[in-house]
């Protein structure tokens, strides 16, 4: 059984469809909207007729849990499956639009995908205080209380989780706002909000059940707050107080390693004891358009918007554990056999790839056959999430997207260790990195290196290979400070001739014959470590002050 938000809330706690429009109405009615940090006061409604019952209280936290309808294509809030989107700002992918925002933003106050993040999380973070603020009203046993407020403190804090990773310090709202409360409030230092989280989880932490029963699947347990703890403190680099923390995921013995690797990204995957926390889908009722219809390759009927570059295939090692440059295995007339197999269930490989039982084609010219305006820019598309047995409506997929896996806390842990200055065993190898590697489908070859300069490389190239497009490497250059440096150079696509001095095509080609795809993603400055805060807000509130740069 899996820890997943479930977003089809009269699922996940029995409760009959009218629920949804009676838990939205009682947050739309505690008041008008004037900014997104005032977005449910309160009034006689929630006051007097609500909050009384066990019933209420679990209508009451469905709605923390809940995304409504308008906010689940939000590419950028963190909480739906359009999240492998953030990989267009990193190294590995690219949009298919050539004047797209994944290519040239300059990040602007006024862009709608950044400022989408503040807005959402905002009012989720006000539905969990308006929570927390009346949930002692109910009458029900402590221990249920308990738990549910661990769960909506866990909601809040992973909001601001999602804040202050992109926009620096932000204003640190715990309660219910007035109107002018709202539209005057200050930032905090980041540094206040990254305590408050850690506190706050430190809480929830103690009243999470550790698992839960098959008819509460979708509630969160004590290891999504754990994790959701460990990736903070790496990002302060708190490096003992992580590993300590990663260790106590490890010690819960809740979760292992799935011999899968593929299977965990698509519905087979939802109840596998490697999810610690996802978020879910039900199809076709409350589906989801993004992994089967937007990001696939039009090839396929998709939209083809997840368009690879050749460093990410160049990355991927041979079977034997060298690259591809050293290791006798490649063959240059069949570059793609011998590879990682994570390589093969990640990325569509040109003439290699067999999906529903289609051998990909990856040449623009093939691409362009099929229709599509925006051929694909670098031949390579996304497989990760692409189900192969999935025959229902591809813009309503019912799977999960995983947001937390109990790989990311063995490399976590290893990380931690290495950047504390510990001691690094082979032991700890074992225990951590060999067996990500060693699970069933991939079986790469074990690391022995102790050297933890050397191991350093080692862990981040290995979580480049395990967690492309889940939404993790974006959060790993920005906390390594390598964003400038892996961002701003020239990309390329597939090699499109062996003979680039008399190619004579219509594409634009690098020296060695490879398809030019963009000179570089965009101008990258050290203020782009942080994003500008929402025009529209400061607009409304005189007291926020904008990141340095923009």
């Amino acid at each position: 059984m899996n820890n997943t938000i479930n977003k089809y809330p009269w699922k996940l706690f029995g409760q009959k469809f009218i629920y949804q429009a009676i838990i939205s109405s009682l947050f739309l009615l505690m008041g008008c909207e004037k900014n997104f940090l005032d977005e449910y006061p309160k009034d006689k409604l929630s006051e007097g007729t609500f909050w009384k019952t066990l019933n209420d209280a679990n209508l009451a936290l469905t709605g923390c849990y809940e995304l409504e309808i308008s906010d689940v294509h939000n590419d950028f809030t963190g909480w739906n499956a359009g999240i492998p989107y953030l990989e267009q700002w990193t190294d590995i992918a690219r949009h298919k639009q050539p004047t797209d925002w994944s290519i040239g933003i300059n990040y602007l106050s006024t862009e709608t995908r950044l400022n989408e993040r503040w807005s959402f999380n905002y009012k989720k973070i006000s539905r969990c205080n308006y929570f927390l603020e009346n949930i002692d009203k109910v009458d029900m046993v402590s221990g249920q209380k308990a738990e549910m407020k661990a769960e909506v403190r866990f909601l809040r804090d992973y909001c601001y989780y999602l804040l202050y990773q992109v926009y620096g310090g932000v204003p640190l709202v715990t309660k219910t706002l007035t109107f002018n409360e709202a539209n005057t409030i200050s930032r905090s230092p980041k540094n206040d909000v990254v305590n408050f989280v850690l506190s706050d989880l430190d809480k929830a932490i103690l009243d999470l059940p550790v698992t839960r029963p098959s008819n509460l699947q979708g509630r969160i347990e004590k290891g999504a707050a754990l994790a959701l703890k460990g990736r903070i403190l790496m990002s302060e680099g708190r490096w003992v107080e992580a590993a300590a923390n990663y260790k106590s995921i490890i010690d819960l013995q809740r979760y292992t390693i799935d011999s899968r690797f593929k299977k965990l990204f698509e519905a087979d995957g939802d109840n596998s004891n490697e999810i610690i926390w996802a978020l879910r889908y039900v199809q076709d009722l409350y589906g989801e358009g993004a992994t089967q219809f937007m990001l696939i390759s039009q090839w396929y009927g998709g939209n083809t918007e997840m368009n690879i570059f050749q460093n990410v295939i160049d990355a991927y090692l041979m079977t034997d554990g060298n690259t591809f440059q050293t290791s006798p295995l490649y063959d240059p007339a069949n570059p793609f056999k011998n590879r990682d197999p994570r390589l093969y269930a990640t990325v569509m490989l040109p003439g290699y790839t067999v999906f529903k039982g289609r051998t990909y084609q990856g040449h623009p010219d093939s691409l362009a056959k099929v229709g599509t305006a925006y051929a694909g820019h670098t031949g390579y598309q996304l497989n990760k999430f692409e189900d192969s047995g999935y025959t229902g409506d591809i813009a309503s997929y019912g799977g999960d997207f995983k947001i937390f896996r109990y790989a990311e806390v063995l490399l976590s842990y290893l990380e931690s260790k290495i950047e504390a200055g510990d001691n690094i065993t082979q032991g700890l190898l074992d225990e951590t990195i060999n067996k990500v590697r060693a699970r069933a489908e991939v079986h790469m070859p074990l690391i022995t290196e102790l050297n933890s300069a050397a191991l350093r490389t080692i862990v981040r190239n290995e979580r480049y290979y395990e967690f492309a497009f889940e939404g993790i490497r974006y959060y790993d250059i920005l906390r390594w400070k390598i964003a400038d440096e892996v961002i701003n150079k020239k990309f390329y696509g597939m090699k499109l001739t062996d003979a680039p001095g008399s190619y004579t095509g219509k594409y634009v080609i690098n020296a060695t014959g490879n398809l030019f795809s963009c000179e570089k993603k965009w101008d990258f400055k050290g203020h782009n470590y942080l994003w500008p805060l929402p025009q529209t807000e400061l607009d409304i509130n005189k007291n926020l002050v904008q990141n340095p740069g923009y």
